[in-house]
């Protein structure tokens, strides 16, 4: 069949567009305001980038891609299928593939086109790529506790301007560790989504996430108090939430004075959040303003600047490989997801029960949670050993 024999599929009717006045165009205006918010801005990015690859493809073979017939689609899904990088691996993933369908889908269905990508040839050939690709997917090794132990104590906590960083960036692995939360989630954190509790230690509400945009979800984590300092979420944020009440002082030189004083005082060997009937570091009343938790850090040899905008996702991935490789770790097979796959591996094996890890994670499918726990505590809850061998 040539280019030319193809007919795309027929727009359905649409109804002839009235005459409307301000305050009409001013509705309309909110529709589309609206209609911005239909999908996240990474899925945006991503449909935006897939339609300029099939609009690309269809350029050089002088295709129509709107409205597109599904046998340019099947072209294009055959063309990524072919496409290699230099080391002789797929340039497009099989999920890259699908996330591409989606954009042409996408773009089809807000200009009131059909749907090219739901026809059957189009379906048939993405399930026999699927079938061609039938390899494991790649997850990160977990992290366990005493991993997190080792990355924490390899840190320079009680030095300045070093144990600045360590204290933000301590406080974000045990956000990710016994908080279960995506990197994505700690980075969007505000002071004003923690609450210091008397007797469960900090309730963090996580709000909008990638599992629930709609933000309608229960989204409250619980980081309980450590049976020992080192290992005690509310401490690690006292500490560096108390250095970010520190940073707002006007005057540098008693800021930096306040500082290496606050790190000085208080080490990793004694309680500081009232854990243990004592005042703690901070109160709720340090916790109303809407700032990020996480915040940028600039240091050199001599001093140190905590910055207002928050650090981003992917600073917290880069954060720590580089700690895992301070404390003479590998950190080839991991990122801040080993966090929160530690934290089920680790509740597992301390004979935590499906639900109640559903529950600290936030996951609303019990088969997610035993994805990590047949992938890396395979010998929890398995007959083979109840053989007696």
């Amino acid at each position: 069949m040539s280019s030319a024999q193809l007919v795309a599929l027929p727009a359905p009717m649409c109804a002839p567009e009235p005459e409307i006045g301000d305050e009409l165009r001013e509705l309309e205006e909110a529709c589309r305001a609206l209609e911005a918010h239909t999908l996240s801005a990474n899925t945006r990015r991503a449909y935006e980038k897939a339609w300029r690859s099939f609009s690309g493809f269809c350029d050089i073979y002088g295709l129509d891609a709107v409205p597109a017939h599904p046998e340019t689609v099947r072209w294009y899904v055959a063309w990524m299928s072919t496409q290699f990088d230099e080391e002789g691996l797929p340039r497009f993933a099989l999920a890259t593939v699908r996330q591409h369908l989606a954009g042409i889908a996408d773009r089809h269905l807000q200009e009131g086109h059909l749907d090219p990508t739901g026809h059957r040839a189009v379906s048939d050939l993405v399930r026999g790529l699927a079938k061609l690709r039938a390899t494991r997917p790649r997850r990160k090794y977990p992290l366990l506790l005493d991993d997190v132990l080792r990355i924490v104590g390899a840190m320079e906590h009680d030095v300045y301007p070093a144990g600045i960083s360590a204290a933000r960036d301590t406080a974000a692995l045990w956000l990710g560790f016994a908080g279960a939360l995506r990197r994505s989630e700690a980075a969007a954190l505000r002071l004003n989504s923690l609450e210091l509790h008397l007797i469960d230690g900090i309730h963090v509400r996580v709000g909008q996430s990638k599992t629930d945009q709609a933000n309608a979800l229960p989204n409250v984590v619980v980081l309980p108090y450590g049976s020992r300092p080192a290992t005690c979420t509310p401490c690690a944020l006292h500490r560096w939430i108390a250095l970010l009440r520190i940073s707002e002082k006007g005057d540098p030189q008693e800021c930096r004075r306040a500082m290496m004083a606050q790190l000085f005082a208080y080490q990793l060997d004694e309680h500081v959040c009232g854990a243990q009937g004592g005042a703690g570091l901070i109160t709720n009343a340090d916790l109303t303003s809407g700032t990020a938790l996480l915040r940028a850090t600039y240091r050199n040899r001599k001093s140190a600047r905590i910055h207002a905008g928050g650090v981003t996702g992917d600073a917290l991935h880069t954060m720590l490989l580089s700690r895992m490789s301070e404390a003479g770790m590998n950190p080839s097979d991991y990122g801040f997801h080993s966090l929160r796959a530690g934290h089920v591996t680790q509740a597992r094996r301390n004979g935590a029960s499906t639900e109640e890890i559903m529950r600290a994670g936030r996951w609303q499918k019990a088969e997610t949670v035993n994805v990590y726990d047949r992938e890396w505590n395979p010998a929890a809850r398995n007959s083979v050993m109840r053989l007696g061998l």
